[in-house]
């Protein structure tokens, strides 16, 4: 035990830094390609750039890498749940290069899902090439998104905490000591290379009891604001798909209108990690009007970009989306109460990141700490946590899944630890399966089928035709007892006397939650399974319980590292 554990300890510190390096390489490659871009800004051709950049990561995606393509998040939580945690070994690339063309060329999307997809994947490859258990795979798939998530904001503990709350959904020693490691190796990492640099730090105006009650009215609109986001973005998803079947073409259309709108607002273009500091430091122009349009052209830039299927996050955008609004409803406020009264304008800049980020990802202790992190703002840590909790309460009445989840629960692919769906999509039915069962012919005489029930202790047998193989029907030994002992059958076959007629059949394939509601519907506690119409063996439902328990004793066991 010491050894696995060591071992463990060892791979988080491996993931935490690589994960880092992939983290500082997307960031520095988007400057790079950013500060191009807009130094051409002045170019004709510059509005096609993001159909182009986002066009070609699409083909990339699906073509090349294969890749199901989304924000990313969705589906590492997704193989989590449903794939013991397998991540293709190309994740660790295609995310990171298909997100880059994306968002360098303009499209308005974040890069934390691309780094989170790529070190989940580091993660979970690492595991798979040292041979470590499942709990391990997702202990590591942890430490690759907290490492990600930790060395792009300089934020150890939102890494760790995002890893559980939201890509695990689960709080256990043996998942937090390696996360934690690896959170705090991934920022150490970065700073060593970039710095120990703050990314959104200002001297922030201290916050009252006035402008707590003013925080209320804010994460009311913040909730809104994110319910209109999240249903923007799947309003355009479904238009696009009604436009066309083709990704590429989808995505060169979101991606065209996204340079048109950039023609008139650049700043609605990138990961806009650029108006957040305009935003914090007060350097927007003055009035309401032009911060208005650019909250409303920087949720359509996004939704134009995710939604027509562009590769990249939703960080970002709701960061950049919650800065301006703070702004905005700073400066209306202003014209309604005395000046005096409320605090600094870049303090509800602040607090505008937390109720949009909060109400999209309902995640709120993520959201809580980040804010925290990246603006060092510890100061005003209870109007951040009243705006948060109470944007994610709100937004959740009227969106009950979050942003990452909602396709997951319409597809029946969340699945989250120590849940009876989770528990039961781990035991593979396959290995429950009976073989080498007795089996009979349908023209056997029910007197010779007396004799072979001597011998056996079967309570169903199947019967299998001696020329073709195929499986004709199983007996239910108890329930055909009557019939079998009547003396007037005894020289009839037992295929006509026996055959249970109204049993189900188990295509190999199904998972077992399935299987189990098919024998719940049927009665039946034994059911036969096949592929591709060959009898393969049966299932009984004793098994799958026994199984069952087995995983749930697995679960307490590795609940502590140490």
């Amino acid at each position: 035990m010491p050894a696995k554990n060591a071992l463990l300890i060892i791979a988080a510190i491996v993931v935490g830094i690589c994960s880092a390096l992939a983290a500082i390489a997307l960031n520095t490659a988007l400057e790079f390609f950013n500060q191009l871009r807009m130094n051409n800004s002045d170019h004709w051709w510059i509005f096609i750039l993001p159909a182009l950049g986002t066009a070609t990561a699409v083909v990339l995606s699906k073509n090349i890498f294969k890749e199901s393509g989304g924000h990313g998040v969705g589906e590492v939580i997704a193989k989590v749940g449903l794939k013991q945690g397998i991540l293709r070994p190309i994740s660790i690339i295609s995310a990171l290069l298909t997100s880059l063309l994306t968002i360098a060329s303009g499209g308005s999307a974040g890069p934390e899902a691309p780094v989170v997809v790529s070190g989940s994947s580091m993660g979970s490859n690492l595991s798979r090439l040292l041979k470590m258990s499942g709990q391990s795979r997702m202990t590591l798939i942890g430490c690759g998104a907290a490492g990600s998530i930790s060395a792009i904001f300089n934020a150890p503990v939102t890494g760790m905490i995002f890893a559980v709350e939201i890509i695990l959904g689960e709080w256990t020693p043996y998942n937090l000591v390696p996360i934690a490691i690896s959170s705090v190796v991934a920022t150490q990492t970065s700073r060593i290379l970039e710095g120990n640099v703050i990314p959104f730090s200002e001297q922030f105006p201290p916050m009252g009891f006035a402008d707590l009650g003013i925080t209320i009215l804010l994460a009311v609109l913040t909730a809104l604001i994110s319910v209109a986001f999240v249903r923007s973005i799947r309003q355009i998803g479904s238009l696009s798909a009604s436009i066309s079947s083709i990704p590429w073409l989808k995505a060169a259309l979101g991606g065209l209108a996204v340079g048109l709108v950039g023609l008139f607002l650049p700043l609605a273009l990138g990961e806009g990690y650029k108006s957040i500091r305009m935003a914090i430091h007060g350097t927007f122009p003055p009035g309401i009007t032009f911060i208005a349009i650019l909250v409303l052209a920087r949720i359509l830039t996004t939704s134009l970009t995710l939604g027509s299927g562009g590769l990249g996050g939703i960080f970002a955008p709701c960061l950049v989306i919650g800065s301006t609004f703070g702004v905005f409803f700073h400066r209306t406020l202003s014209t309604i109460i005395p000046s005096g009264w409320i605090t600094g304008e870049s303090a509800y800049v602040m607090l505008g990141m937390a109720g949009v980020l909060s109400g999209v990802m309902q995640a709120p202790l993520t959201s809580v700490f980040l804010v925290l992190e990246i603006t060092n703002s510890y100061q005003a840590v209870m109007h951040i946590m009243t705006v948060t909790f109470i944007s994610s309460m709100l937004t959740h009445a009227f969106e009950p899944s979050s942003f990452y989840f909602k396709d997951l629960v319409e597809k029946g692919q969340l699945l989250r630890p120590k849940t009876d769906e989770k528990i039961l999509a781990d035991i593979n039915p396959e290995n429950l399966i009976c073989k080498n069962l007795t089996e009979v012919c349908p023209q056997m005489p029910v007197i010779d089928f007396l004799n072979v029930l001597k011998n056996t202790n079967q309570t169903h047998i199947p019967i299998i035709d001696s020329e073709t193989k195929d499986f004709m029907g199983m007996i239910d030994v108890a329930s055909a007892r009557s019939s079998i002992l009547d003396p007037e059958h005894q020289h009839s076959n037992i295929s006509e006397v026996a055959t249970d007629k109204n049993t189900p059949k188990i295509e190999k394939g199904m998972g077992t939650a399935e299987i189990l509601e098919i024998m719940n519907k049927s009665g039946k506690r034994t059911l036969p399974v096949m592929k591709n119409g060959e009898f393969m063996g049966f299932i009984t439902k004793e098994d799958i319980l026994s199984a069952y328990r087995g995983e749930m004793k697995n679960y307490e066991n590795c609940d502590n590292l140490f």
